[in-house]
């Protein structure tokens, strides 16, 4: 019976362990994926790949247990000049259209003096090889003016080119250095979901907050009843669309009402089972935040169907099983993590 209950123990402090961390999202629109070539010998040029998608798992107590995946959607290169971006996009540099996307995950963050070292696979042109990055965490969890909790860090490192074939016709291979400087200037956030309001085309109401008004005001089961009879009798007065029970399920889940969210998000998945990924991805943190991680599991596996470049579903598979998740072949870059505007 000891030994039972000392299995019984040593397993729930695994899954403990394994969700101490939260999930960040990368915030693209203030961070930075950028690089400089030497061109000549002489000049430098500097670009950018702005449209990428990524997921932290953050633990604030040990950073050392976090990780991220991130996923880059190549045709974004941006050097400024809109002739060699299209020369960079084609089949002699980084071949975009048969290569669509650059992709990173870590497999582990280390101390080293004040800041930290994170070692990581990166694939570019289906080549993967290991990179290891130096991590200065400039911001630990703090809340903005709009109260979204907020992280961020910063990193440097240098590639060869050609290890990954990205080679160009023969001038510009040999015009072009070898080395690429790589910066990273990553902000991620957890939004604050009060914030966001519930929105409508002109003309309809916004069902996602006579829902979430029912749920404060006379509790779930008459909101889940009101959502229905206005499906069947008022289908046109109304914006049904899958963003506003998502929206509602993340509003619950952020003030603790993990259950309420849950059959929210249940019944969401339910009236939209393939339209995106997103659902799928609240739904799983709902059944996490229940305790469900079997549930969580299959959630989060759906939303790899519908979207393999869901970093937010590959995050929390990670953390499930950690020894079988990965990328899927043909990851395309996302935006999972929320559905966003929850409007139709």
């Amino acid at each position: 019976m000891l030994r039972l209950l000392t299995i019984v123990w040593l397993l729930s402090l695994v899954a403990t362990v394994s969700f101490a961390a939260e999930k960040f999202p990368v915030d693209s629109g203030h961070s930075k994926i950028g690089f400089t070539v030497t061109l000549a010998g002489v000049a430098d040029v500097d670009g950018r790949f702005p449209d990428f998608d990524g997921t932290i798992s953050y633990d604030e107590a040990d950073l050392t247990q976090s990780s991220v995946t991130a996923i880059i959607k190549t045709s974004s290169i941006d050097t400024g000049n809109s002739d060699r971006d299209s020369d960079l996009r084609g089949p002699n540099f980084f071949d975009a259209n048969k290569y669509p996307t650059i992709r990173f995950q870590s497999k582990s963050i280390q101390r080293q003096g004040n800041d930290y070292v994170m070692t990581g696979t990166l694939t570019i042109r289906d080549v993967t090889r290991d990179v290891v990055i130096p991590l200065v965490w400039r911001q630990h969890k703090t809340p903005d003016p709009w109260h979204n909790t907020r992280i961020g860090f910063e990193g440097r490192l240098k590639l060869q080119r050609k290890d990954y074939g990205v080679i160009g016709p023969t001038f510009w291979n040999n015009a072009i250095s070898d080395e690429v400087e790589i910066e990273l200037r990553i902000t991620a956030q957890n939004p604050n979901f009060d914030r966001w309001n519930f929105q409508a085309p002109q003309g309809k109401k916004s069902i996602g907050a006579v829902v979430y008004d029912a749920i404060g005001s006379e509790g779930l089961e008459a909101a889940l009843r009101q959502y229905k009879e206005l499906k069947q009798h008022e289908p046109d007065a109304y914006a049904f669309g899958s963003g506003q029970l998502n929206l509602v399920g993340r509003k619950l889940l952020q003030h603790g009402k993990n259950k309420e969210a849950l059959e929210i998000l249940k019944l969401n998945a339910e009236m939209f089972p393939k339209e995106a990924a997103a659902i799928f991805d609240t739904l799983g943190d709902a059944y996490l935040a229940v305790g469900d991680n079997e549930n969580a599991t299959e959630s989060f596996k759906k939303s790899l169907a519908l979207d393999p470049g869901d970093t937010s579903a590959i995050e929390s598979l990670r953390r499930l099983r950690p020894t079988t998740i990965g990328f899927t072949s043909g990851a395309r870059c996302g935006r999972a993590a929320v559905l966003w505007p929850p409007v139709r």
